[in-house]
């Protein structure tokens, strides 16, 4: 028998056992009772940082999932999410108590200790995994993991500011995606909000006060048409329902490209339609289109073909009498419940037609389980698992069709690879190339959306390693790092050395050419002990073949310089297949560590490394030139690289104090910088030190905060009044 708790802890402990009480027998809220009682005496004595008994947590993180209806299990787990990982309690206690299934969910969420890796970044991404394939066994793992982070992004405002930017970016890099792939795009859209608030306050309270005086100038219009529309659709359908929905502030937030200001004139009246059934759905549309005249180009059919998280309905775009825009959606009342809680409305709602709305749904829940299952089985460690899930995760999505008309979802910037994987695993082995919209097309290629992709395939083709630079699916990656793995150590040898011999032939020569001496030095420099180890990075994509032939042929020709040899050869690799070669980072963009990067080899400079997409690489340089290299998987925390930013703020008094002052404190040291502008707006060029592309994004997001900013963004290429820098 259990202590009892505090008083104001019963009385929110009541407060979920009258939520639960709704939908649960007396037997399941006597079992969810007694997981509050556990609870409350695991976690006793213990505050929060807001002063609160820890036990209001868990209390409230049970709550959320006790509105979504989910079932005694959950709610149980929920109660106890954070007793394994915070407390004396064990797995065996709970499951002698509560049974397999909620000690298993309760698991599933528990961190791995962080003493047992050698950094907290190992740790994280242990912990991850861990989750993720906890999630591919019950998904249930999920939606208490995603419960947790609300109410603690509810209480955020308690913790310092260094947390509370980690919880944000950790929340917009994993849980923001992981609610949208469960289809739970009402808890998303909080998530969103509450994120946005905690790290741009200012930004936040400026464009909600914008949008108040956005949707009060259009509060007449958007009246009129909900009125003549729900007349239009009443004449025909039974009880329509037409209504303006709620504006996703951060959605607005994240379109607005460049920190533009928020545009009244481009922002479209959004419209909602619920309808009975899928036939009054496109018998809406038509009404709709004959009431109002529909902008070309701008209907899409996520009926007939649903996004592969479940979500269904019509859009259009209509303009009222030559009047302002507004863009619809037309669904029936389960599409429109799964459009907001996804997986959890099977419980919200049940037995209301409840195989139209979550059929796609739950099919594509399983498939991505079964993905999550399959990267787990390839990935070679914890690191390349997460890698592989992000890359899946976080993802702008294109869609591209098979010649048959099926569609395929990819993220943005994905090649026939990727398509290629997502239509077989042996297809994928043995592709060697593509049609894109007809047109034959390299393998490296990125699939623009809605294109038609035909893969061209031989018996005979394997994996490139060199794949790895293309391909961005998690599937494709890992299946092609597993295939890679797998081979025999003489098949990996046959390999790079077919693939040197390759690239030399592509320059007029071929390894019977190379002298002894030749591939003596470079083996020398390149600290490979024998040729034969050299075979095997170059089969492994440690080794860029075409990088290593440049540099034979040069070395055979006996025109090295002295220039492309490294000053240093103990500093550790920054560059894959790079030792012992000079390596230059462009100051055109300016590459950091975490991004696709592109170089050339320069006889005078040695690796001049660009960025992928950096405009001076690809309109000055010829194509057949240009080396894909990878960054070495481990960088030094100690090596910085120059990196630009350009600010945009009010010419007031101390603008670039604040500035100067914020990179003092956060030990960022300021390279050049350069002002130029007119009376009212300067526009100044910061060249920084930073560690790596998170760094950078990190400075950008601090940079934003301060007062009289109005934008801050990235230094490209394009970029005019480049201040110079010890690289120049």
């Amino acid at each position: 028998m259990t202590d009892a708790p505090p008083p104001t802890d019963f009385f929110r402990a009541n407060d979920l056992t009258r939520t639960v009480e709704r939908y649960m027998t007396p037997e399941e809220s006597s079992r969810v009772y007694d997981a509050f009682l556990l609870a409350a005496q695991a976690h006793e004595g213990v505050k929060r940082k807001s002063g609160e008994p820890y036990i209001t947590h868990p209390l409230e993180v049970a709550r959320i999932l006790a509105e979504m209806h989910l079932d005694a299990d959950a709610v149980c787990a929920a109660l106890l999410h954070d007793v394994i990982e915070d407390t004396e309690y064990t797995y065996a206690d709970i499951e002698r108590q509560f049974g397999t299934v909620v000690a298993n969910l309760v698991e599933g969420v528990t961190k791995l200790e962080s003493a047992h890796f050698l950094d907290k970044a190992a740790a994280s991404k242990a912990s991850f995994q861990k989750f993720m394939q906890a999630m591919s066994a019950d998904f249930r793992v999920v939606i208490i993991k995603l419960a947790d982070r609300l109410h603690n992004l509810r209480t955020l405002s308690h913790q310092k500011p260094a947390s509370r930017r980690r919880i944000c970016k950790e929340t917009l890099d994993i849980y923001i995606p992981l609610a949208h792939r469960m289809g739970m795009n009402s808890l998303r859209r909080e998530l969103q909000a509450l994120v946005f608030e905690h790290l741009y306050p200012w930004r936040y309270c400026v464009l909600k006060a914008e949008l108040e005086r956005y949707l009060a100038s259009v509060k007449s219009l958007a009246e009129e048409v909900v009125d003549t529309v729900t007349k239009s659709l009443g004449a025909a359908l039974a009880n329509p329902l037409v209504f303006i929905p709620d504006k996703n502030l951060y959605r607005i937030y994240d379109s607005m490209k460049n920190g533009e200001s928020f545009d009244e004139d481009k922002e479209l009246i959004e419209l909602r339609v619920l309808v009975g059934t899928v036939d009054e759905c496109y018998r809406a549309l038509g009404i709709l289109h004959a009431t109002y005249r529909p902008r070309p180009g701008k209907f899409q059919d996520f009926i007939a073909t649903p996004k592969s998280y479940g979500y269904q309905a019509l859009q259009t775009v209509v303009v009222p009498s030559g009047q302002r825009q507004v863009a619809v959606k037309i669904q029936t009342r389960p599409m429109y419940q799964t459009a907001l809680f996804g997986i959890t409305a099977q419980w919200r709602y049940p037995g209301q037609n409840s195989g139209q709305r979550s059929l796609f749904t739950q099919e594509a829940l399983k498939r991505w389980q079964e993905q999550v299952r399959d990267l787990g089985s390839k990935a070679g460690n914890a690191a390349e698992f997460y890698d592989d899930i992000q890359a899946d995760l976080y993802r702008t999505e294109i869609y591209a069709f098979t010649p048959k008309g099926d569609m395929k979802e990819f993220p943005r910037g994905a090649t026939p690879i990727d398509f290629a994987f997502a239509i077989h695993t042996e297809v994928g082995l043995h592709c060697t190339g593509a049609k894109i919209d007809g047109k034959e097309v390299p393998l490296r290629t990125r699939i623009p959306d809605t294109a038609t992709v035909e893969i061209l395939t031989d018996d005979k083709a394997v994996p490139q390693p060199s794949w790895l630079n293309y391909a961005v699916t998690g599937r494709a990656r890992a299946t092609i790092r597993n295939w890679l793995r797998q081979q025999t150590q003489a098949d990996q040898l046959d390999l790079g050395k077919r693939l040197l011999d390759k690239a030399l032939h592509d320059r007029h020569s071929s390894l019977a050419r190379i002298s002894p001496a030749a591939m003596n030095e470079f083996l020398s420099l390149s600290n490979y002990p024998t040729s034969d180890d050299l075979y095997l990075a170059i089969a492994h994509n440690d080794q860029c073949s075409r990088l290593t032939a440049q540099r034979l042929i040069s070395m055979e020709g006996n025109s090295t310089n002295s220039f492309l040899i490294a000053a240093d050869n103990e500093t550790p690799l920054v560059i894959k297949g790079t030792s012992g070669l000079a390596i230059h980072f462009q100051t055109c963009c300016y590459p950091l560590p975490q991004e696709a990067i592109l170089a050339t080899l320069n006889a005078k400079n040695g690796l001049e490394v660009h960025r992928d997409g950096c405009s001076v690489l690809h309109t000055q340089v010829d194509p057949a030139d240009i080396l894909s290299v990878m960054w070495a998987e481990q960088q030094s925390d100690e090596k910085c690289f120059l990196a630009g930013i350009q600010t945009h703020a009010h010419n007031v008094v101390g603008v670039l104090h604040h500035i100067t002052q914020l990179m003092h404190e956060l030990d960022v040291n300021i390279e050049a910088v350069n002002t130029s502008g007119d009376r009212r707006v300067k526009e100044t060029n910061w060249v920084l030190w930073v560690r790596d592309l998170a760094h950078l994004e990190d400075i950008i997001h601090q940079v934003e905060r301060v007062p009289s900013i109005l934008k801050v963004k990235r230094l490209d290429a394009a970029d005019k009044n480049k201040p110079n820098s010890l690289y120049d």
